[in-house]
């Protein structure tokens, strides 16, 4: 019971924090949840706990998605590159991107403590790297640079997101960023980097 109340909790923050920021109010809160503001201290310590475990949740989730992916025997290589950056969650679709990049700079120390999870999942893009390099089906190429530039790509999301005037999902963006990576951008060289049929 204990373990769904928190779950509860967390997907209701998701919203919270998607509508109003860091700003939204416990108070408010525990009224959508149908709990007492109380019952909301007995799980978490504090607004900000609730926050970073919201945030911490949110990349959980992606982590296990991926790890699926990757384990998948359905698919070639090349497929679960592509559905690296295409991987959705309920909760990706519920918190934007805009949002999450307010948290980050409003609440201190919480880049910090969530890039151990960030790491990790990168880890499984890499792996994922090493088996494309011993494959036939793709050139030789060097995988700290593929990696370096797909982590400043999500790094820089919002300021992309300014200069094309047009907000994607996360997933959405970094399929993207995948796509023009894998097959380049000129005309004859294999699939467009719009695609996005399954």
């Amino acid at each position: 019971m204990a373990d769904t109340i928190r779950e509860q909790i967390i997907g209701e923050a998701m919203q919270q924090i998607n509508d109003h920021g860091t700003e939204f109010h416990m108070d408010d809160l525990a009224k959508n949840l149908r709990i007492s503001k109380r019952t909301l201290y007995e799980h978490f310590s504090s607004k900000q706990e609730i926050i970073e475990e919201t945030l911490r949740s949110l990349m959980d989730d992606v982590y296990q998605q991926h790890q699926q992916l990757i384990a998948d025997p359905t698919l070639t290589t090349e497929e679960k590159i592509i559905r690296f950056g295409r991987v959705r969650t309920r909760n990706i679709t519920v918190l934007s991107v805009r949002k999450v990049n307010e948290v980050f700079h409003k609440v201190p120390g919480l880049c910090q403590k969530l890039e151990e999870l960030h790491d990790k999942d990168f880890s499984l893009l890499s792996q994922l790297l090493d088996t494309a390099m011993e494959e036939e089906d793709f050139k030789p190429f060097d995988k700290f640079l593929i990696l370096h530039m797909l982590r400043s790509a999500a790094d820089d999301i919002v300021e992309y997101f300014d200069d094309v005037e047009r907000d994607y999902s996360f997933s959405e963006y970094m399929e993207k960023c995948i796509r023009v990576i894998l097959y380049g951008i000129k005309k004859d060289r294999g699939q467009s980097t719009n695609d996005t049929k399954e």
